[in-house]
């Protein structure tokens, strides 16, 4: 499991930066990417989820995502945008738009909205 560590410590003690994200790690062969909030919670989000809510201006205009029939995408990779986004690589070879936190926490946590 590759791991992403984003925690930003002043005095050991983390930094609020405006978003509750601590940890992303990238799991079942990129097929799943885990969040850690910082209150502890661990959440999954599967990679043909956040293919589908893809951001860029070409998904937003096929809103169904990858045609149907295509094989199902894996995460390839995931650098952090400064503290307010996650940039995820598909295997697709997808990779144009930014992943915002707040967009992480609705596709996960629903039912907190």
């Amino acid at each position: 499991m590759s791991v992403l560590q984003f925690e930003r410590l002043f005095r050991g003690k983390p930094v609020h930066t405006g978003n509750p994200y601590l940890e992303a790690a990238l799991s079942d062969g990129g097929s799943t990417l885990a969040l850690k909030w910082l209150n502890q919670t661990t959440v999954r989000i599967s990679a043909v989820v956040l293919r589908r809510h893809c951001q860029c201006k070409r998904c937003r205009q096929t809103p169904n995502g990858p045609a149907s029939g295509a094989p199902a995408p894996t995460i390839t990779g995931a650098t952090p945008l400064g503290v307010s986004a996650l940039r995820l690589v598909f295997s697709d070879g997808h990779d144009s738009a930014p992943f915002p936190w707040t967009l992480l926490w609705t596709l996960c946590c629903p039912e907190f909205q």
